[in-house]
């Protein structure tokens, strides 16, 4: 569990530093995201093109803490977590009544690595 935590850990520093390239290196090469405007996407370059537009557009200036609420291994090398995203200042001060996220992480284990293979992420108010 603790290499989970450091993987989700790992991708909330890489958004509220806003680089795209850290933050999808922890996807699978044959990912599948869903965002919070429904739109699927596929694959890791789908998935990092997305992300280089929005992070660098109407994402630039938002930043969130995470909070893995949940961990649950399907199988040996398979997890299913949930985490909130909760959005935050620049300097990490969590903005109440923010809009927030519930994301739902499929995550595989590859060469030792935990890595994102699906994923869909929900708004939800704090």
């Amino acid at each position: 569990m603790e290499a989970i935590q450091q993987t989700i850990t790992e991708i909330e520093v890489a958004f509220n530093q806003h680089d795209t390239d850290e933050l999808d290196r922890h996807f699978t090469s044959d990912a599948t995201w869903v965002n919070v405007l429904g739109e699927r996407l596929s694959g890791w370059k789908q998935i990092n093109e997305v992300h280089k537009i929005i992070l660098a557009g109407p994402l630039r200036n938002s930043y969130a803490s995470y909070t893995v609420e949940s961990i649950n291994f399907v199988r040996s090398g398979v997890a299913v977590t949930h985490i909130r995203q909760y959005p935050t200042t620049s300097e990490g001060t969590i903005i109440e009544n923010g809009q927030g996220s519930l994301a739902i992480y499929v995550m595989v284990k590859e060469l030792g690595t935990w890595q994102v293979a699906a994923g869909q992420n929900t708004f939800v108010h704090n």
